[in-house]
């Protein structure tokens, strides 16, 4: 049986959940806003736009946390995680297709059987060849000694997240290099900081505080904008995923969550465990189009002044419809096939086992 997960970081699962979907509302709505100055409405939406890159970083140190002491990587979760990503691409390019919102088209359908490959979820398929390297990855950074593991994590942050967050360049990263330093960073924590006692709610407050100031950078370039619009381009410099700003919050509520005292809570863990599924629904292509554009028309409250809390009722319906989209995915569909997933990764295990064993391997 797998043991049963902290309700704290299922917690910041969920947070972590949420500010991607508001970010999500933010970003692909199409909202637009008068130049002439700088509404409230402008204001709010730049302020939940910021969390999306945030709830990103904390879902890879999180991995990274609880990934680093693994030796093996289970053929089981890999089948499951990919069972996943299949059923939610098939599923929603069929009902679109039967439902006349697209034609269906041979390349197109291609692409949805294999959604990890052709990146339908650009963090699917980054998150699915981290977990593929990650026994590799943990021999490496098990094997460090502390000083060497901080002069990695230095030069990693130095490199792909000071750099590119004051100059803008990626400077020869992507995203999943970027996984594989948070990665690293996490599993530090995990190996050096794990016996440290931190205060859960300093550190919580401390996120807070600066998400603010991350934030009030943006508003005071709205407000420069006003009188010297070239300096808007800086509006959005540290809401990156790979800049220093969103790097400290993320930091800042893994070290909050891990320790915090929340008893076992199964609502919670419930809830946790479904928000990758929440990420799947919300953001496929056909979907994200649908929700924020055809069926909650966004764009049309840009100057409403219920824009506030129509944003809030949007994101957190969206938030629970497709927990429980996803919830009934896991009873009807997942509790039904997990035991032939199993027997199956079994069988492979061995076959892998027995073709690592050859002759021709022993040789070489």
């Amino acid at each position: 049986m797998e043991k049963e997960r902290n309700s704290n970081i299922e917690l910041l699962r969920i947070i972590a959940m949420i500010l991607i979907v508001a970010h999500h509302f933010a970003i692909h709505s199409g909202f637009s806003f008068p130049t002439t100055g700088l509404p409230l409405n402008k204001l709010w939406i730049q302020l939940i736009r910021l969390g999306g890159k945030i709830g990103v970083d904390i879902f890879v140190l999180i991995s990274g946390y609880f990934l680093i002491k693994a030796k093996n990587i289970k053929i089981s979760k890999i089948l499951k995680f990919w069972l996943q990503v299949f059923t939610y691409s098939i599923i929603i390019y069929i009902i679109f297709v039967l439902s006349g919102v697209t034609i269906f088209n041979i390349k197109d359908f291609i692409h949805t059987c294999f959604p990890i490959t052709y990146q339908h979820w650009w963090f699917a398929s980054t998150y699915f060849v981290l977990y593929l390297i990650s026994p590799f990855l943990n021999k490496l950074f098990n094997s460090l000694d502390k000083k060497t593991y901080q002069k990695l994590i230095i030069l990693g942050i130095v490199c792909w997240c000071i750099i590119p967050t004051f100059t803008s360049s990626s400077f020869q990263s992507n995203s999943l290099i970027w996984f594989i330093y948070l990665y690293a960073l996490a599993g530090y924590i995990r190996i050096y900081w794990d016996k440290i006692k931190i205060s859960g709610g300093k550190c919580i407050c401390l996120a807070i505080l600066m998400t603010f100031l991350t934030y009030l950078w943006c508003v005071c370039f709205d407000l420069l904008g006003l009188k010297f619009p070239t300096l808007t381009r800086f509006c959005y410099m540290f809401y990156e995923m790979q800049t220093l700003p969103i790097v400290i919050i993320s930091l800042f509520w893994l070290l909050g969550c891990l320790n915090i005292n929340i008893k076992y809570n199964k609502l919670i863990n419930l809830l946790g465990a479904a928000t990758f599924g929440v990420y799947l629904i919300s953001d496929e292509s056909y979907i994200r189009h649908f929700i924020w554009i055809d069926l909650f028309k966004n764009a049309s409250f840009s100057n409403s002044m219920y824009l506030i809390p129509y944003s809030l009722a949007v994101i957190f319906g969206v938030y629970i419809i497709c927990t429980i989209i996803e919830i009934l995915r896991i009873y009807i569909l997942e509790k039904h096939y997990i035991k032939i997933v199993e027997k199956i990764s079994n069988y492979l295990k061995k076959l892998i086992d027995k073709f690592f064993a050859l002759k021709i391997f022993q040789k070489l």
